[in-house]
């Protein structure tokens, strides 16, 4: 059977116009895998996931977006911009007071440029999507849809997801593969999912977002033996995926392994909001506020609600100085700051950055401003930083020059290329 996976043409070749008009192409999201893993004596160790990286082409490093977030870096992947240009800042939207009883980023209409779904289907092809981030729209824009959207737990949930995808359509997978797909279904359920739309319902391009590894390094840590244990099982069904592919001689199909961030453990918390609070900015009697942190991991952004008085940078600085070690204050004059502006948020005129491993958070109904104590593991620091990195890995038929990936935003243009789309131009 491997001998079969490895039935490609070794010529290279470089895509044309006329042969990208037949690609299809499975874009398939890894959240959380770090560059660093390809590095790690079990994936070297591992013969699965030799026999990929020996096939595919790797890049690696890649560095993601400012904030090191999967909300901003999956919506990098399907606009080519920057968070600052796609507006997609975090996981979760600035909400002081928790109106939106813990909600998530999920909503398209969010994003400012145009997402890769509508351009093809502009373009006559059809998408696909399992449960990509940020997808929760008018169904009618992804031909066959499965939103990531999280309200509720068990039967519930399932109803609202009928609700929510491509009529009908949730039912015919229920019937033939014995899936409920909902935000709690596993990796496992979510590929035997997107094989059966990709072999039934043959889409141009298919977006498949499986958290699991995320998940397990939230819990456990990066490179801990579970997270380890799920790669290499992702590494199964990704060449069990690949195998099935070409067995049916799908010599316009590509492959393409992404991620969104690294992931690094985290030693104190920083409450920069607390001292927001304490200076009268945010007034918890009333449900008001005139500045907040937005925060998202190692990094936030001042927002300012409309209050003509004057922020004062200087008690601040001296305030966090005092409370939270290795937090820089980043404000216009810092080397830092056209770069946050240029990347992160145009319009805010003051930033933070965690230099170490403290983590910033967004709370401010506490005393505490820091707790050297809380530690755990997650991600949302500088994505230059080695341990915000991650990779992509691309299989194609023919060993085509594709279009290389540094950053996460140069998916968009790989699947244009590949596709053989009109996009527009993200520079």
């Amino acid at each position: 059977m491997a001998r079969l996976f490895f039935v490609f043409c070794v010529v290279i070749s470089t895509i044309t116009p006329l042969s990208a008009k037949k690609n299809r192409l499975i874009i398939w999201s890894i959240d959380g895998f770090a560059a660093g893993y390809l590095s790690n004596p079990v994936i070297q160790k591992s013969a699965v996931w030799q026999r990929l990286l020996k096939r595919g082409i790797v890049f690696n490093p890649v560095e993601t977006t400012i904030p090191a977030l999967t909300y901003p870096a999956h919506t990098a992947m399907v606009t080519g911009f920057d968070t600052a240009l796609h507006g997609l800042y975090g996981n979760h939207p600035v909400d002081p007071f928790n109106l939106s009883k813990n909600g998530w980023t999920w909503f398209t209409e969010d994003i400012r440029k145009k997402p890769l779904w509508d351009i093809v289907r502009e373009q006559k092809k059809r998408v696909a999507n399992i449960l990509w981030p940020v997808t929760m729209m008018d169904m009618r824009r992804i031909h066959y849809h499965f939103p990531q959207f999280d309200r509720a737990k068990g039967e519930e949930e399932i109803k609202l997801m009928r609700v929510l995808s491509t009529p009908t359509l949730y039912r015919e997978v229920e019937r033939n593969t014995q899936i409920s797909l909902t935000e709690y279904s596993s990796d496992i359920d979510r590929i035997r999912v997107a094989k059966y739309i990709w072999q039934k319902k043959k889409p141009n391009l298919m977006l498949l977002y499986t958290p699991g590894l995320d998940s397990i390094q939230h819990a456990n840590g990066e490179y801990s033996k579970s997270a380890l244990e799920h790669l290499e099982l992702l590494g199964v069904e990704i060449e069990k995926f690949l195998k099935e592919i070409y067995r049916k001689k799908e010599l316009h199909t590509a492959l393409l392994i992404v991620s969104d961030h690294g992931f690094t453990t985290f030693k104190g918390m920083c409450f920069p909001n607390t001292i927001l609070h304490g200076m009268g900015f945010i007034e918890s009697k009333v449900q008001s506020w005139s500045y907040f942190f937005d925060t998202a991991g190692g990094v936030a952004r001042l927002l300012h609600n409309g209050d003509t008085t004057p922020f004062p940078i200087d008690q601040f600085k001296k305030n966090i100085k005092e409370s939270c070690p290795d937090i820089d204050v980043v404000d216009r004059g810092h080397a830092d700051f056209e770069r946050l502006q240029k990347k992160y948020d145009r319009n805010a005129e003051l930033f933070l950055v965690a230099r170490a491993q403290v983590l910033l958070s967004r709370s401010w109904a506490g005393k505490e401003v820091y707790s050297p104590k809380v530690t755990g593991h997650t991600h949302g620091f500088l994505p230059e930083r080695k341990d915000m990195q991650t990779v992509a890995i691309a299989f194609t038929p023919h060993k085509e020059r594709v279009y290389k990936i540094r950053y996460t935003k140069d998916i968009f243009r790989f699947a244009c290329n590949y596709l053989g789309l009109k996009c527009p131009a993200t520079k």
